[in-house]
């Protein structure tokens, strides 16, 4: 029991450092373009996924060609792939979202990515989509219709679904791609999880997109930046690599839908703390982001 509890609390971790990443990630594209940030972001999360691996398989240390044939299966290399190639693109528009928008509008869009696996997962994994699933559709269409309603032409005008968002908003297009990335993404998650361990596989990801993001970096124009300038891309990578690292123990002791669930509370505490931390006006959209999460909620127990 209180090992549960303890993973309970190891899923709400999580949820807290995707909140501090997607903070992170704002405030840093007010002062670094986003090739610096996204090699700040993922070499720092290489680094601390890399000791956490060796501190838990010290055996890959020791004797590494001998050991690492042993944790993974066939397959994981195709699947190591496409699941970098595939998020390296979807963290591009991650950045470009927070760049175009506040991060209380873009971040509750992520909630966009339980839908669209309802779409993905049977294609991929050849899972069924759970009548539960389909309410869950109905809420979180209905809260992304609420996130900007309150954007009227008039003082007086009521409160409307406006899904506007999507045709005038440049960051919300941005945020919409990357949860579409995302939602083929989590498929070969999965795919690669089974083909080696989940502590071994988000390392071996967060190594190869840390790695994309050096040649990407290098192969385009670069500006001066210091260390200072990209002080909240480090934080948003040390978060990330920590919040993933804890998400992948609750995950073994704790059905994956609930810890799941958890971590999807981050959209509102994102939407919560950007009027804190970032100025940003979010009280209308607080009941966009809770309705939301009432929908990828029920899919997650759909799923599960």
């Amino acid at each position: 029991m209180e090992l549960s509890y303890l993973a309970l609390l190891a899923a709400l971790n999580a949820a807290v450092c995707q909140t501090a990443t997607d903070l992170g990630s704002k405030a840093a594209t007010r002062e670094a373009d986003d090739r610096a940030i996204l090699l700040a972001q993922w070499g720092l999360s290489a680094i601390v996924l890399s000791v956490v691996t060796l501190i838990i398989y010290p055996e890959l240390y020791a004797a590494p060609a001998r050991v690492w044939p042993e944790l993974v299966k066939p397959g994981f290399w195709p699947l190591l792939f496409w699941d970098s190639a595939i998020n390296i693109l979807a963290y591009l528009f991650y950045l470009r979202a927070f760049r175009l928008a506040d991060a209380s509008l873009v971040a509750p869009l992520t909630l966009l990515t339980p839908v669209l696996m309802l779409i993905t997962s049977p294609i991929m994994l050849g899972e069924q989509i759970p009548p539960l699933g389909m309410a869950g559709v109905i809420f979180t269409v209905l809260g992304v219709g609420l996130l900007d309603a309150g954007k009227t032409n008039h003082a007086s005008d009521r409160r409307r679904l406006n899904f506007r968002l999507f045709i005038v908003d440049p960051g919300a297009r941005a945020m919409t791609a990357t949860a579409a990335l995302w939602s083929i993404g989590a498929n070969v998650d999965k795919l690669g999880v089974r083909a080696s361990a989940p502590l071994i596989w988000i390392a071996s990801v967060t190594i190869c997109i840390a790695l994309f993001s050096l040649i990407y970096w290098l192969a385009g124009p670069r500006r001066p930046v210091t260390a200072y300038a990209l002080r909240h891309a480090f934080l948003a990578g040390a978060s990330m690599s920590i919040g993933n690292t804890v998400q992948m123990w609750a995950l073994t002791v704790l059905f994956a839908p609930y810890v799941i669930a958890i971590k999807r509370l981050s959209a509102l505490f994102t939407v919560l703390a950007s009027g804190r931390f970032l100025q940003e006006e979010t009280g209308d959209r607080l009941v966009g982001v809770g309705v939301m999460l009432i929908g990828a909620v029920l899919i997650a127990l759909a799923r599960g």
